[in-house]
């Protein structure tokens, strides 16, 4: 291959990256800014108003029911138990993060593994609906993490903390 089209093979954009680094014209009324700020929003308020139902209803309870599910697997009571303890938190901890659009991307890196560990425990009871509801779930973190150049409705733009965030 000659250094000329190896040089245009390293310049070809994707059509991922050419939407993932496609700036929203640093306008927040961009429609790219508003749909970004509509679907981070929608999720931080379906993964945080999960914790804190669990949390009002009894995270201890929760955590019962949870322990009493994965009975069949090879995990650990205890650290079942501990793990679902501390779900309901990093979840609305991650969803009230990703409503105010504070500290975006690292609520978006804890919400997506938090979705490995999620599968990783449903694998193991063999819950394959849910199962695909969670890649459901990591596949909207990972279009809202990799289009977070978008997220100039937040108070990450408004700190000016995205252009630290971004790189």
């Amino acid at each position: 291959m000659g250094t000329d089209a190896f040089k245009a093979v390293l310049a070809y954009k994707t059509p991922m990256k050419m939407l993932t680094t496609m700036p929203a014209e640093h306008n927040w009324r961009a429609d790219a800014s508003i749909a970004y700020a509509i679907l981070r929003i929608t999720l931080g308020v379906n993964i945080g108003l999960r914790g804190m139902v669990r949390i009002a209803h009894g995270s201890a309870a929760f955590a019962q029911g949870i322990v009493k599910q994965m009975e069949p697997t090879i995990l650990a009571p205890s650290a079942v138990y501990g793990f679902a303890m501390t779900l309901v938190w990093v979840e609305t901890a991650v969803g009230l993060l990703l409503i105010l659009g504070l500290r975006t991307r690292l609520a978006l890196v804890a919400g997506g593994l938090m979705m490995t560990l999620l599968t990783f425990g449903t694998m193991q009871i063999e819950n394959f609906q849910n199962a695909w509801l969670q890649l459901t779930y990591a596949l909207v973190f990972f279009v809202v993490l990799a289009c977070r150049s978008w997220n100039l409705i937040s108070l990450d733009a408004w700190l000016g903390s995205n252009k630290k965030e971004i790189r």
